[in-house]
């Protein structure tokens, strides 16, 4: 069969056939078959679930503090503390400061650093970088914070300590009242300016002249017959 013959034959199926589908037209399942597979409309994906909040592990002193007491049993006798230090910030050089600020020579000048030695289980510390933390690393239970570490002190030469000087504020002196001027006692009783002073105060208080002016010359007639 010819193309042309083919497209006529198709064509003349397609006018047997309605132009527009009605708006109720129902198709017979039995006569037409599905042209595309049914399937299911998609699930939606559940809620992933909250990752589970994991302790976060730190490294062994980290963040961590201890009181670092610092002791020398001989020339000098020194000891002292150091709260809340932080294990992985303190450092050797840390304690051989506060060691320094606190003695000095026989001259009575601050003392060589590299004359002051740190110990730890009475041997020397090397270096002056090292920290606590690394001083205390075959000691892990030392540096969950809160502990007491204690450290030894050897001067080279010896040296002397500091004797600390407190200052105490000088007491003020005291304010020798002045003598009172002008008549005193009974002989201000005697004034005429006494009694108006009193009549005023009556009057200011009562808010009635008439009544302090009586209460004034009451009072005073009272005084003046007790003399």
């Amino acid at each position: 069969m010819s193309e042309l013959a083919f497209a006529k034959s198709f064509l003349s199926s397609l006018d047997s056939r309605p132009i527009k589908i009605r708006a109720d037209h129902v198709f017979d399942p039995e006569r037409v078959g599905l042209r595309v597979p049914y399937t299911l409309p998609r699930l939606q994906a559940p809620h992933p679930e909250m990752p589970k909040k994991t302790k976060q592990t730190q490294a062994p002193g980290a963040s961590k503090s201890v009181n670092i007491k610092v002791k020398s049993a001989r020339n000098p006798t020194l000891e002292f503390t150091i709260t809340n230090a932080p294990v992985t910030t303190t450092s050797v050089q840390d304690l051989k400061d506060a060691v320094r600020e606190r003695v000095t020579d026989a001259q009575g000048t601050p003392v060589a650093l590299d004359k002051i030695k740190i110990l730890y289980r009475r041997k020397p510390v090397p270096g002056t970088g090292k920290t606590v933390a690394e001083v205390l690393a075959d000691e892990p239970e030392m540096l969950t914070g809160g502990k007491e570490v204690e450290f030894g002190v050897m001067i080279i030469g010896g040296a002397q300590v500091i004797e600390a000087v407190e200052s105490q504020p000088e007491a003020a002196p005291e304010e020798v009242p002045k003598p009172a001027v002008g008549p005193s006692g009974a002989e201000v009783l005697k004034t005429d300016a006494f009694w108006d002073d009193l009549q005023g105060f009556m009057e200011q208080r009562l808010k009635d002249a008439d009544e302090a002016k009586r209460l004034a010359v009451l009072f005073k007639g009272a005084w003046s017959s007790n003399q």
